[in-house]
C-alpha cells in the first residue's frame, strides 16, 4: 500500500485516415510518428503505453482504446498524422475511458491541424473531455502544454478507484471539514470508508514498549533532537504503527484522522503518524511514499492533498493559515505536527519537542516537529463549497529563508512555513473559505486549472 505507483500513465495512439489512396511513403512516413511521439512523452517524464503500431480504422482503434484502458492508464494521447476520420477516434475514446489529448502533427506538408482540429470537435460532440494541442516533436512550447495537460488530467484520473479512510466524526464544529460520500464516488470516483479513534488506540496497546523504543532509537538517529518524555514519544510512536496496520489491511489510499479534542485528554496525538505518512523521505520502515494523511477529519483537505500529490507526485502538506503580514505579504503556515519534515532543509533541521496547545488538557502531552520551512516556490490549495458546488483556491507563493526564533512570535513548538505570495493580500484573503490550506513545492497552478476543468470544479486564483 505505501508503495505507490506514483508516474503519469499516458497511453499513446497514432492515427490517420482510412483511405488507400495514400501512397505507401505517406502511410510510412506516420508510422514513424508513433516512436517520435513515443520518445517525446517518455522525455517528459511519463510512463507510455501503445499498442505497437498505428491505428486507422474503427475496429483498429478501438481495440487500441480498450487495450490501453485495461492497462491502467490516466490520460490518453491521440497523435494525428493527418486527415483522419473523427469517427474512429471517438470508438478508441469511449473504450480508453479517460479524458484526451488530441495531438496535431504540425508538418507544413501533412495537414495535421486538419485532422486534429476535426477531432477534438467530435470529442466535444458527444461528450468526451478533450484538449487539442499543435506542435512538432521538439518543440518546447508544445511539450510543456503537453506535460501540463497530462499531469493535470492525471490528478483527476487518478483519484478514480481510490478509497478514502475518514477517522472520526466532525472536527470542533467543522463544516468545510465534511463530505457527501455519495458525491465523492459519482464526482471523483472516490469510496469512502470510515474507521474509528478507539480503534486506533486499541490497535496500538498490542504493540510493546520495546518496539516503540527501537523506533524511538531511529528517530534519534534520523532528525535533530527528540525532546519529549519517553511515555509521550512511545504513546506516539504505538499509534503510528497502529494506524499504518489500519491502512494496509483496509486498503485506504489516503486517509485523514481526527486528533482534537478528545486524544490530548486520554491519550496523545497523531502528530508523529501524520508527519511521517506524508514524508517521503525514510518512514522507519524503509517505505519512502508520501502518503497522503490529513488532521482534524478535514475530508476536503484530505482531497486536496491527494489531487496535488497526484499531480506532482511530491509530498504534501496540511497547514493553517496562522497569520498574515498584510505590509510585507507574507503569510505564516503552522498547524501542530501534521506538517510532513520533507519541508525542512534537512532531517537534522527537525527537533521533536513537547506540544501542549493551551485550549486542551493533556494527558501526557503531545510531539511537534519544529522547524522553519526551506526557502523555494510553492502552490498552494484549498477545496470548499460554495452553495453545495466545489470550488479550488489556487495560488503560487516563495517561501522565505527565516530564523528559527521567527516561530516564537506565534507558537515555538510547531513548524512554520512562511511564505511571499504572488497575488495581493486582500484578494487571497477575498477567497480564503478554510482555516486549513494545502501545499506543494514547485508551480502547478496551470495543472490544478487542468485538474479542476475534468472534475467539473470552478478554479479561483486571486490576482
Amino acid at each position: 500500500m505505501f508503495y505507490k505507483d506514483k508516474k503519469t500513465r499516458v497511453g499513446l495512439i497514432v492515427t490517420m485516415s482510412l483511405d488507400d489512396t495514400w501512397p505507401d511513403s505517406f502511410v510510412k512516413r506516420v508510422k514513424h510518428y508513433l516512436p517520435k511521439a513515443r520518445g517525446s512523452l517518455k522525455g517528459l517524464g511519463f510512463e507510455v503505453i501503445d499498442c505497437g503500431d498505428i491505428a486507422r480504422t474503427t475496429r483498429q482503434m478501438a481495440v487500441q482504446g480498450e487495450e490501453l484502458r485495461r492497462k491502467g492508464i490516466h490520460v490518453l494521447v491521440i497523435y494525428v498524422g493527418t486527415w483522419t476520420y473523427s469517427s474512429t477516434a471517438v470508438a478508441a475514446s469511449m473504450k480508453a475511458d479517460v479524458p484526451v489529448v488530441v495531438w496535431a502533427n504540425s508538418d507544413i506538408e501533412t495537414f495535421g491541424i486538419v485532422g486534429g482540429s476535426i477531432v477534438r470537435g467530435a470529442l466535444d460532440e458527444v461528450g468526451i473531455k478533450s484538449y487539442l494541442v499543435y506542435g512538432d516533436f521538439k518543440d518546447k512550447r508544445l511539450l510543456n502544454e503537453l506535460k501540463v495537460l497530462c499531469n493535470g488530467i492525471a490528478g483527476a484520473t487518478k483519484l478514480r478507484g481510490m478509497i478514502y479512510g475518514e477517522g472520526g466524526s466532525r472536527c470542533m464544529g467543522m463544516y468545510t471539514a465534511r463530505i457527501d460520500p455519495s458525491e465523492w464516488m459519482s464526482r471523483f470516483g472516490v469510496d469512502v470508508d470510515g474507521f474509528e479513534q478507539v480503534d486506533v488506540i486499541r490497535r496500538s496497546e498490542k504493540y510493546t514498549d520495546q518496539e516503540a523504543l527501537k523506533f524511538i532509537s531511529w528517530m534519534r538517529d534520523e532528525f535533530g533532537g527528540v525532546e519529549p518524555a519517553d511515555d509521550v514519544m512511545i504513546a506516539q510512536a504505538k499509534l503510528y504503527f497502529a494506524l499504518r496496520e489500519i491502512i494496509k489491511e483496509k486498503g485506504y489510499d489516503f486517509v485523514s484522522v481526527k486528533c482534537l479534542p478528545e486524544m490530548p485528554s486520554c491519550y496523545t496525538t497523531f502528530c508523529v503518524a501524520h508527519a511521517l505518512l506524508n514524508d517521503t523521505s525514510d518512514d522507519g520502515f524503509g517505505e519512502c511514499c508520501s502518503y497522503v494523511a490529513s488532521c482534524e477529519a478535514d475530508s476536503n483537505g484530505a482531497l486536496t492533498m491527494q489531487i496535488l500529490n497526484n499531480v506532482s507526485g511530491r509530498t504534501t502538506m496540511f497547514t493553517d493559515v496562522l497569520y498574515y503580514d498584510y505590509d510585507e505579504n507574507i503569510v505564516s503556515m503552522c498547524n501542530c505536527g501534521s506538517q510532513p519534515t520533507d519541508f525542512a532543509k534537512s532531517r537534522k533541521d527537525v527537533t521533536w519537542v513537547t506540544e501542549g496547545l493551551r485550549e486542551f488538557d493533556w494527558k501526557i502531552g503531545g510531539a511537534c516537529p519544529r522547524y522553519v520551512g526551506k526557502p523555494g516556490r510553492l502552490t498552494i490549495a484549498r477545496l470548499s463549497r460554495v452553495d453545495r458546488k466545489y470550488v479550488m483556491l489556487i495560488t503560487t507563493g516563495e517561501a522565505l529563508e527565516m530564523p528559527l526564533e521567527k516561530i516564537n512570535e506565534t507558537n515555538s513548538q510547531q513548524p512554520h512555513v512562511f511564505t511571499r505570495l504572488d497575488c495581493r493580500p486582500e484578494n487571497f484573503i477575498k477567497v480564503l473559505r478554510a482555516n486549513h490550506v494545502h501545499v506543494v513545492e514547485g508551480n502547478w497552478k496551470e495543472e490544478l486549472v487542468t485538474t479542476c476543468d475534468v472534475l467539473g470544479i470552478e478554479p479561483v486564483i486571486p490576482q
